[in-house]
């Protein structure tokens, strides 16, 4: 009896421990992500000075500076700018309809919006529209090409206009220096590489902790729970009782006399849901895909509509009451 007692409390004790080895845990610095190519075919989806990616902590210079975007709302559209990258030499521009219009008319608000940022701020701007579900905007019937570069001709003090993508070589290296990006961008909020890096070394170390306390919780505490049964009858008793408790529960629910509590039901109700969902997805996968591209369209018409709404609120407050 003591040694069948003893291989169930092993059992129990290695059972978390093997919990536990999935719970893995990799250190990385934080940095926002980088700005598409001028290939790039996606709207981003947050601003780049506040999306996280875990990459290597060498990535990164204490020097390097990541900007805020810039939002600001045009009635049918909004637009927002990405000032740029560390080692990029423009900056990326964003129009969101919101609104139906015709593909001229959004090249046409694209040209204009490069002309205004390029005036505000001088650097190469990469500019692409995009529709409500997050797709580059098609241009064929109006323009070249769905992407325009824009840039300031030194040697002709006038603004260059480009329907194509343009190689890195052909346009101006000012956004490659620091101290240039630090003046003109002097309005737009920014963080420096230490900041961030000081930011993603707390956010590790309490990462750590959570780990811990987990790894305490599932794998110390049933150790020593499993050691002190041995070492006191009282509680062994007390697990012995809690067994029992729990059988007559059971017992009570298997014959129908403990009637099963609101959550429980609506738990059953989802499961049932769920494996009722699963097997007509395996049934007919080609149909799940569609359904899924359906839902994912339909969360960025919705984000895109939001964002948008956000905007209007934010740049024109209501004057009522």
């Amino acid at each position: 009896m003591l040694g069948l007692r003893i291989k169930t409390s092993v059992r129990y004790v290695v059972s978390r421990i093997r919990l536990m080895i999935g719970f893995c845990f990799q250190e990385g610095s934080y940095v926002p992500d980088k700005p598409y190519s001028q290939a790039g075919l996606r709207r981003s989806a947050q601003p780049l000075s506040s999306t996280l990616a875990i990459i290597s902590p060498h990535t990164m210079t204490p020097d390097d500076i990541r900007f805020a975007s810039v939002k600001e709302d045009r009635g049918w559209y909004f637009v927002e700018y990405f000032p740029p990258h560390p080692d990029f030499r423009f900056s990326v521009l964003q129009l969101s309809v919101v609104e139906s219009h015709d593909a001229n008319a959004v090249a046409n608000a694209m040209e204009y919006e490069a002309r205004d940022w390029l005036r505000r701020y001088p650097v190469p701007v990469m500019v692409t529209a995009f529709s409500l579900e997050g797709d580059v905007f098609p241009l064929q019937s109006a323009r070249p090409t769905d992407h325009l570069i824009a840039f300031s001709d030194p040697t002709q003090s006038k603004e260059v206009l480009r329907w194509e993508l343009v190689a890195d070589a052909e346009l101006p290296a000012v956004a490659l220096d620091r101290t240039f990006l630090k003046r003109i961008f002097a309005n737009v909020p920014s963080k420096t590489g230490r900041e961030i890096q000081a930011e993603a070394q707390k956010h590790i170390t309490t990462l750590k902790v959570g780990w811990w306390i987990v790894f305490l919780w599932a794998v110390v505490v049933p150790l020593g729970v499993a050691v002190l049964e041995w070492w006191s009858d009282l509680l062994g008793l007390v697990v012995l009782a809690y067994a029992f408790f729990k059988a007559a529960v059971e017992a009570l629910r298997l014959t129908g006399h403990l009637p099963k509590s609101e959550r429980e039901r609506q738990k059953e109700a989802e499961d049932l849901k769920m494996r009722h969902y699963y097997y007509h997805c395996e049934r007919n996968p080609e149909s799940f895909e569609r359904l899924k591209a359906d839902n994912f369209r339909r969360e960025e018409i919705e984000r895109t509509k939001s964002q948008a709404a956000a905007l209007k609120t934010q740049q024109h407050p209501s004057t009522d009451g």
